[in-house]
């Protein structure tokens, strides 16, 4: 850590007091629960199907020449999950292999890639879509929890090593490979499992504590207070298109965390500061505070609101929730991101359900009371 747990702490806990209390006051609970019941069985395949068309057939677009689709391409990959979970609420031999399939290739690309996050994330809203559709008793849900968190832990144990043998060395991927590799850090770990190299990294990829730290060490001592001018850069990023402001910031790029943490990333390394990072350095102190439980705030309000206007009278709709608000969840985000995603996101659930209407216009949303 480069600085105190001490002065991480001081500064983290108020933070997440703060974003916390502006979700919880603002929010509006909806058993959700409720409307995956009514969801129609025929609605739930077309929109799989639906999904399933664009993702796939979106990565033919660099194929045949079409230029500037990059970021759309980010947001279209996706589609083919929440494509999959449809097939949950629409039973059958063919759905039920679609949606393997999918996850097949989800594990094969982590494997493969030896980055693992869209794995564990998607494999747990695939979880709580089950859990929901089957009616899972706490029991189950934690049984499921007890095994997934060691599982994720190993794999945070041996993930650089495993990465340095998948794109160096021999190129070996594979579950053979992570398992012996879990073997072999098992055996030489003589640490308690509460300190040994798994949880720790899992606890620092999860809380981002190492990225923070550095923020705070490096704001404003070495580098000043940005005062908004980062925050407004990032909303004019997401909310104008790149092909009016050709030199509007990149996802991923890193520039940011650069500048205001002091290290230098190497390679195509990418790493961001994080949503609390974010306000801290354009707010300072007091008030990030203020400003996280005004995101805090927005946030339920906008779940509440989808959720009252697409979700309740359609409830296949629930399934997009993953989708737009995934990156509030996930380790390596940031206001650019989460924004980004929400944004973007929208207006691809929009064309989408306009399809969905479209072609299938005598089926109307079908709510069983």
């Amino acid at each position: 850590m480069t600085i105190s747990q001490e002065r991480l702490f001081d500064y983290t806990i108020p933070a997440l007091l703060f974003l916390f209390a502006g979700v919880f006051l603002f929010n509006k609970d909806v058993s959700l629960k409720d409307y995956v019941k009514k969801i129609d069985k025929v609605t739930a395949s077309r929109l799989g199907h639906l999904l399933l068309f664009i993702s796939f057939t979106a990565e033919l677009l660099p194929i045949l020449g079409v230029p500037g689709i990059g970021s759309i391409l980010s947001f279209t990959y996706y589609l083919r999950y929440i494509g999959a979970m449809c097939y949950l609420f629409s039973p059958s031999t063919i759905n039920y292999v679609l949606l393997v399939g999918v996850y097949m290739l989800l594990a094969r690309d982590a494997l493969q890639g030896g980055v693992f996050i869209d794995f564990f994330m998607w494999g747990a809203y695939l979880f709580f879509f089950i859990s929901m559709r089957y009616n899972f008793s706490f029991k189950l849900r934690s049984t499921f929890i007890l095994i997934a968190v060691p599982l994720l832990i190993t794999i945070q144990a041996v993930k650089q090593e495993y990465r340095q043998q998948t794109w160096y060395g021999k190129k070996e991927s594979g579950v053979g490979l992570l398992s012996d590799l879990a073997k072999q850090n098992i055996k030489n770990d003589d640490d308690p499992y509460a300190s040994s190299d798994g949880v720790i990294n899992t606890v620092g990829r999860l809380n981002q504590g190492w990225h923070l730290g550095m923020v705070l060490k490096h704001v404003p001592s070495k580098e000043p207070f940005s005062n908004g001018d980062d925050f407004i850069s990032d909303l004019g990023g997401v909310l104008i298109p790149r092909i009016f402001s050709p030199d509007k910031k990149i996802i991923g790029s890193q520039d940011k965390f650069e500048k205001f943490t002091g290290h230098t990333l190497h390679g195509g390394t990418s790493m961001t500061i994080g949503v609390l990072g974010d306000f801290y350095i354009n707010f300072g102190r007091w008030g990030s505070f203020i400003g996280l439980f005004i995101f805090g705030a927005v946030m339920a309000r906008l779940f509440y609101g989808f959720v009252k206007k697409y979700v309740i009278p359609d409830p296949i709709n629930i399934i997009w929730i993953p989708f737009l608000f995934s990156y509030l969840v996930r380790a390596n985000n940031d206001f650019y991101m989460v924004t980004n995603c929400l944004v973007k996101g929208f207006l691809i659930f929009l064309f989408v359900n306009y399809l969905r209407k479209r072609f299938w216009p005598e089926r109307s949303p079908v709510i069983n009371r």
